[in-house]
C-alpha cells in the first residue's frame, strides 16, 4: 500500500504547529505531507517547508488545492467552525477520500449537547460528513475523542488563574472532566492515519484519553505542584449561560462561546470521554495531568509555564 499523502488546514493555530513537528517526527511514513495557506499566511511555514512540507497556496474552497492528496485534516477554530462543509465539498471533488474535521473534544452524538451552542458547529460538519458518505461510497471520514486539553484544563479560558491561584467556576466540584496533553492529541492525530480503517464502514471514531477527574481534584492536583493553596469560588452555572446569551446579543462570538466553555468545564460529566477507550490501539501511553502540569507550570524547580489562552 502506497504511503497516505495528508493536507493540514489551519496549520498556524495551536493544534496545528505541534501537529505538522509530528508529522515532521514520522516523514518516512507518509507520502505528501501539505498545508494549505492562505496567500497572506504562507510566509509562516518556511520552517516546515524547509522541512520537506509542501506549502499550497490558495483557499479551501477551491478544490484544486485538494488534488493529490489522499487525507485532509482540519483544524478550524472555534469561529471557523461553520465553514468546515465548504471544506469537505472541496476536498472531495478533487478526489480526497479521507477528511478529519476538526473536534478533538467530546462525542457530539450525545443527546445532551445536540442544542449547545458551542457543539453547533461541529454537530452540523458530523451530519455534513454523514451525507456525504451516502452519496460517496468510497468517503470516509475519523472522529477524535479526546476530552479538554490538559493544558486548557487549568488556564484562565476556564477560570483558573495558575500566577495569582486563583478559580473562578461556575459549577460544582463534582464536575467531571477528561483530559489528554495536547502533545499526545497530535501523535493520536498522526498515528491514526496509518491505522487500517474498520471495514464495511465509512465512519471511523476513536475515544483516547490521559487521565479522568473532578474539577475538585483538578485544583488539588494544582496546589500540590505548585504547592500552594488556591482560592476557589463557585457561582451558580446559570450566570455563565446569561453572560453568554449577552454576548450573542451583542454579536460577540469569541466571548459567546468562551462563557459556553466555562458552563460546560462545571456542567457534571459534559466535558469527558467515556469507556470503551481506544487507547490500547496506539503504541505510546499518553500523559497524567499531573505530568503535563510538572512539565508546564512555573514551580521553583520546573520550566516556566506557557499558558494557552
Amino acid at each position: 500500500m502506497a504511503a497516505p499523502s495528508v493536507l493540514v488546514i489551519g496549520a498556524s493555530g495551536s493544534v496545528g504547529a505541534p501537529l505538522v513537528k509530528e508529522f515532521l517526527r514520522q516523514r518516512s511514513r507518509f507520502g505528501r505531507i501539505g498545508i494549505l495557506a492562505d496567500p497572506s499566511k504562507a510566509h509562516k511555514f518556511e520552517d516546515a517547508k524547509k522541512g520537506g512540507v509542501e506549502i499550497v497556496v490558495g483557499s479551501f474552497l477551491d478544490y484544486k488545492c485538494y488534488q493529490g492528496f489522499d487525507v485532509v485534516i482540519s483544524l478550524a477554530g472555534n469561529t471557523f467552525q461553520r465553514l468546515q462543509p465548504a471544506m469537505i465539498e472541496a476536498a472531495v471533488a478533487a478526489g480526497v477520500r479521507h477528511f478529519y474535521p476538526s473536534e478533538f473534544g467530546i462525542d457530539f452524538d450525545r443527546a445532551d449537547v445536540q442544542n449547545l451552542r458551542f457543539f453547533r458547529d461541529r454537530i452540523v460538519t458530523r451530519n455534513h460528513l454523514a451525507a456525504t458518505a451516502k452519496t460517496h461510497s468510497d468517503f470516509r471520514y475519523t472522529l477524535i475523542v479526546t476530552g479538554q486539553f490538559s493544558q486548557w484544563a487549568y488556564s484562565k479560558i476556564c477560570g483558573i488563574d495558575v500566577e495569582n491561584h486563583v478559580v473562578e467556576a461556575y459549577g460544582t466540584p463534582e464536575a467531571e472532566i477528561s483530559v489528554t496533553a495536547l502533545e499526545d492529541i497530535v501523535r493520536y492525530t498522526v498515528d491514526s492515519v496509518l491505522l487500517p480503517f474498520p471495514q464495511g464502514t465509512s465512519r471511523r471514531q476513536l475515544c483516547v484519553r490521559g487521565d479522568h477527574m473532578t474539577f475538585a481534584q483538578l485544583i488539588t492536583l494544582l496546589e500540590d505542584v505548585q504547592g500552594v493553596k488556591y482560592r476557589v469560588t463557585y457561582h451558580d452555572p446559570t450566570v455563565a449561560i446569561e453572560k453568554q446569551e449577552e454576548a450573542r446579543q451583542r454579536g460577540d462570538e469569541y466571548d459567546e462561546l468562551l462563557w459556553a466553555v466555562r458552563w460546560q468545564v462545571g456542567s457534571s460529566g459534559l466535558v469527558t470521554v467515556n469507556e470503551p477507550l481506544d487507547n490500547t490501539k496506539f503504541d505510546f501511553k499518553p500523559e497524567t495531568l499531573r505530568e503535563t502540569m510538572l512539565r508546564t507550570l512555573k514551580t521553583e524547580d520546573g520550566p516556566r509555564f506557557r499558558q494557552t489562552i
